[in-house]
């Protein structure tokens, strides 16, 4: 039976008062830091959750559990920073607290495959990746030459190609295999910042940055050929990978190799805390300026409301075909100068940029009388629209 009515948010927290009052009467048993963590869950109303997988589960056999509370438990998990599942779940059987605050009775916790049955039910595609697992081995990513530098694209299309790729490509919602997390996310945390006024999605300040997601020491891979027994160690065959989605990628803050994703986030820059707009999983190869377009597309598309007005992103995206375009939708770009450009790449066939990242003309004068923002120490492409009309 489940603990908690389905669709109602009042009923969690009857249920929290309940038993708070059964297993901790003296509330100065309970930690401070806790009870902020328990003032957060209290008014979040996962109840859209119930709504959304109401289809999702047989109507056959043993009531599932109730899919908001499932949510709930693994958002505690993250808060009370239990990293494993095995581990959670041993810690909502001899831990009162953390089964009252998911939803659950004490004595009767959900196990490990039940984790992992929600977790199933919340990916809308038969396939659990978005690569098959059989594919050519990809080109390595070289290190590169300079400490804390990021590692150049080994993608074969270039910045230009995969704007007018995906500029004349439209995702449709409903055949993301990702569909009924972004709408979880968009009904019970994006709608709700818009609505408080923490996101302004009429005029929207974004920046956007990859960070590293390991997800394993090293490449898990076999062989599907014969070529080891005819003699050959190594080979361009495809192989069997258990993690199609990942590869190897260089992490520059750390200098050190990884395996496993880039995490493109999207964020708000102008809200008070950086509120995400919108996240995407790519393989850890994938060169920024490649995930920003694919992250900031997929926007556009799964959030038409949303209307972006600036970027804000470093120097990565530090490419012409992205002014351009910003230039075109109405975007004020500000993008971090790449100083390896330097004096020697013209932006234009009547203007360089100088080390300092100040535009400079053919006769070497650089145009600091020309608007007062160049003067900042950051060397930010300032007002493209106001450049380009010199």
């Amino acid at each position: 039976m489940l603990p908690v009515n389905c669709g109602s948010h009042a009923d969690y927290q009857n249920f929290v008062v309940k038993n708070l009052r059964k297993y901790y009467p003296n509330p100065d048993a309970i930690a401070r830091s806790t009870w902020d963590i328990i003032e957060r869950f209290w008014t979040l109303d996962l109840s859209y959750t119930d709504e959304l997988m109401r289809d999702k589960y047989s109507k056959f056999g043993p009531a599932p559990r109730t899919p908001s509370c499932m949510q709930r438990s693994y958002l505690l998990s993250i808060d009370f920073k239990v990293t494993s599942i095995t581990d959670w779940v041993a810690q909502l059987k001899i831990n009162p607290l953390y089964a009252i605050l998911s939803g659950f009775e004490v004595g009767n916790i959900p196990g490990v495959g039940t984790f992992y049955d929600f977790f199933n039910r919340l990916w809308d595609s038969e396939d659990n990746n978005l690569s098959p697992r059989i594919h050519p081995v990809k080109a390595n990513v070289k290190k590169p030459q300079s400490k804390g530098a990021k590692a150049a694209s080994v993608e074969k299309v270039t910045v230009d190609q995969l704007i007018t790729r995906h500029d004349h490509t439209t995702f449709i919602p409903e055949q993301q295999p990702y569909h009924s997390l972004l709408q979880i996310y968009k009904k019970q945390f994006l709608d709700v910042s818009v609505s408080k006024g923490l996101i302004n999605a009429d005029s929207l300040s974004v920046a956007g940055d990859g960070t590293p997601v390991v997800t394993s020491h090293r490449i898990r891979s076999s062989r599907i050929c014969c070529c080891r027994k005819k003699g050959i160690s190594e080979c361009s065959c495809d192989r069997y990978f258990s993690q199609p989605d990942c590869d190897i990628g260089w992490d520059s803050s750390r200098d050190c190799w990884y395996h496993g994703y880039d995490l493109y986030m999207l964020v708000a820059s102008d809200s008070e805390s950086d509120l995400p707009v919108f996240p995407l999983l790519n393989p850890a190869s994938k060169h920024d300026s490649h995930g920003f377009l694919e992250t900031f597309f997929r926007m556009k598309s799964l959030l038409p409301d949303f209307i972006v007005t600036k970027l804000l992103l470093d120097s990565a995206h530090d490419a012409m075909p992205i002014y351009e375009y910003c230039k075109q939708e109405n975007i004020t770009p500000f993008i971090d100068l790449n100083e390896k450009r330097g004096i020697k790449v013209k932006y234009k066939n009547d203007f360089t940029i100088g080390k300092d990242g100040v535009p400079v003309c053919k006769e070497g004068f650089g145009y600091y009388r020309l608007h007062p923002l160049v003067l900042l120490k950051n060397n930010l492409m300032l007002v493209l629209t106001y450049i380009s009309s010199i």
